[in-house]
């Protein structure tokens, strides 16, 4: 089995905190079907500084390994000058996290010959491929956000509850800040509450709450009466996908700048919803729009709240485009993306 040493945020044998530490977990227990797979978890790296000598021993005692360096773009950036200046000559991996590295590159921040210098930038959506060869970086390749999902909910029994609600329900999951787009949904809720809608949807919000919009969120939730919040949803229990699938549509109005391929799509799709996302970083090379969600342009709240009151009003067939969905779902199986043949095509088995 080849060698692999992984870099990285893991959070390793702990639940993971955040979209980078969930990939990351999800990719190395694929690898592990593969390879033999160390892993250097630089998550909280302040409280086990240790970290940084098991890295140099990792390095130094497995000289033919593959390196895979999937976290932030600046923290890889520097450690491919680095290598590049020591003429480090390793098989090296780079696993791009989000979906802003196009763009940096473009602008000027990151030198593509410095990206050049590892075997393959692995990249989430075709947009990104287009960016960086654009920009001159030569060795981009695709590979899918992907989930090891085999469950699927029995959708018919999930809308019976849905359907007993008597009003159409629509729920965020994600990191609740504002980039995200959370104020926007708050200022699109009552909008349609002062049309006199406010007796026929809800909001529901999912997710950590960022500590710097913790008050201004509560204070949206506690004036809004059918907006509310439910914690952590998890997704990888079959009750959490259950749950999920109780749901009409899937809000996604953010403007984030890391983002890339959204893990939250694909639980969208797992649980048949059709996703309502802006027009901003990469979400259009994942959601088909008008077949698995609406796209509508980002910083736009009067679209934002122009779509809900169509889900509303019947002007949108959200259940066949969340039928759509749900054909979707299988393509980002892991097992259906971190094939055997993709992963003898990129180096990782011989």
């Amino acid at each position: 089995m080849k060698n692999v040493i992984f870099v990285g945020w893991v959070n390793q044998g702990k639940p993971p905190v955040d979209g980078e530490t969930t990939k990351n977990q999800y990719i190395i227990a694929e690898l592990r079907k593969h390879c033999m797979v160390t892993v250097l978890d630089f998550y909280q790296k302040n409280r086990h500084p240790w970290i940084y000598l098991q890295a140099l021993w990792a390095f130094i005692t497995q000289p033919k390994a593959t390196i895979i360096l999937s976290t932030s773009a600046k923290n890889v950036y520097g450690m491919l000058k680095l290598f590049k200046a020591l003429h480090v000559r390793r098989d090296i991996i780079h696993w791009v996290v989000g979906g802003g590295l196009g763009k940096l590159v473009q602008k000027g921040r990151y030198q593509a010959e410095v990206l050049n210098y590892v075997k393959f930038n692995l990249v989430q959506c075709k947009g990104m491929i287009a960016e960086l060869e654009t920009a001159g970086v030569i060795n981009a390749r695709l590979v899918s956000n992907f989930k090891p999902n085999q469950y699927y909910p029995d959708l018919e029994a999930c809308h019976k509850v849905r359907d007993s609600y008597g009003k159409i329900r629509f729920v965020f999951v994600s990191r609740i800040m504002a980039d995200k787009g959370c104020n926007y949904i708050m200022t699109a809720v009552k909008l349609l509450n002062e049309q006199g809608y406010s007796d026929k949807f809800t909001v529901d919000f999912y997710g950590k709450v960022d500590a710097g919009y913790k008050t201004v969120f509560e204070e949206h939730v506690e004036s809004l009466s059918n907006v509310n919040y439910y914690g952590l949803l998890n997704l990888k229990s079959k009750e959490g996908y259950d749950q999920l699938a109780t749901y009409d549509a899937m809000l996604f109005p953010s403007f984030w700048r890391g983002e890339g391929f959204a893990g939250v799509f694909i639980d969208a799709f797992i649980a048949g919803l059709p996703v309502l996302a802006s027009d901003w970083g990469h979400n259009a090379d994942s959601i088909i729009n008008g077949k698995t969600g609406l796209i509508f342009p980002v910083h736009h709240v009067e679209a934002l709240r122009q779509v809900m009151e169509d889900c509303l009003t019947g002007k949108i067939d959200m259940n066949l485009m969340g039928k759509n969905a749900r054909a979707e779902a299988p393509k980002y199986q892991a097992d259906n993306v971190m094939t055997e043949a993709y992963l003898k095509s990129i180096g990782l088995i011989e």
